[in-house]
């Protein structure tokens, strides 16, 4: 009997854990706060943050670098629905199995890295 409720609770806790994909990663990390991002994106630099984001357009792409591309802001850090934010990020080599294409929709987790950039480190459709 005990064995039987040890065995529900684990199942349990796999399935909250694991339902809405890869998003549990996500779920303490903090939204990207776009007027700070602006004002000072260096200031920003190693922290991990994420984003609710749509695919704008593809900027440029390096086989050594990645792709870059241009994301609108879904909804701000405090929940508004001010006027769209459009931002860069770059989508590393390691992620290029990813198929972007314009208007998808993907919450993204990203890390400021040098030059104020935003790279992906995660990227899922919700």
């Amino acid at each position: 009997m005990i064995a039987l409720i040890v065995l529900l609770a684990g199942g349990g806790a796999y399935f909250g854990l694991h339902q809405g994909g890869g998003d549990a990663s996500l779920r303490t990390t903090e939204e990207l706060d776009p007027q700070i991002y602006y004002n000072n994106a260096n200031s920003l630099r190693g922290n991990t943050y994420k984003m609710d984001v749509e695919i704008d357009s593809a900027l440029g792409n390096s086989a050594t670098k990645g792709r870059l591309f241009s994301v609108l802001l879904k909804k701000d850090a405090k929940g508004g629905n001010s006027a769209p934010e459009i931002l860069p990020v770059l989508l590393p080599p390691d992620l290029g199995s990813l198929t972007i294409q314009k208007g998808q929709h993907y919450i993204m987790k990203v890390k400021v890295i040098e030059n104020g950039l935003l790279k992906v480190e995660e990227a899922t459709k919700p």
